[in-house]
C-alpha cells in the first residue's frame, strides 16, 4: 500500500514539461551543490521502476547544466578572461550533451 502511495507522489511531482524538468534539476543542483546527490537519488528511482527514464532525464541534464554554476561563479569572480572562455566552454558542452 505504501508503495502504490508513494510510486503516485513521485509521478505527480516529475509529471512536467521537460523544459521545465531542466529547470528543476538546474535549481535543486544549485541549492546542494552536487549534481550527484539530484542524479544518486532519481536513478535508484527509476531503477526500481517508480519514474519513467523519459520524466528522469530532464532532470539528471538539469543537474548537469547546473553544477557549471558553481565554476561560473568563481570564473565571474576572477579577473582572467580565459577562466570565463574555458568555463563557457564546458557549460555549452554540458547543455549540448544531451542534445546530441
Amino acid at each position: 500500500m505504501l508503495l502504490g502511495a508513494s510510486q503516485q507522489i513521485i509521478y505527480k511531482a516529475t509529471d512536467i514539461n521537460p523544459h521545465l524538468a531542466i529547470l528543476v534539476g538546474i535549481g535543486v543542483t544549485i541549492l546542494v551543490q552536487s549534481s550527484s546527490i539530484t542524479s544518486l537519488a532519481l536513478v535508484p528511482v527509476a531503477g526500481i521502476g517508480f519514474l519513467d527514464l523519459d520524466r528522469m532525464c530532464p532532470i539528471v541534464l538539469g543537474a548537469d547544466i547546473g553544477t557549471t554554476c558553481t565554476a561560473l561563479m568563481a570564473a565571474v569572480a576572477s579577473s582572467k578572461v580565459e577562466a570565463l572562455q574555458i568555463v563557457l566552454v564546458h557549460l555549452f558542452f554540458s547543455a549540448t550533451r544531451g542534445i546530441i
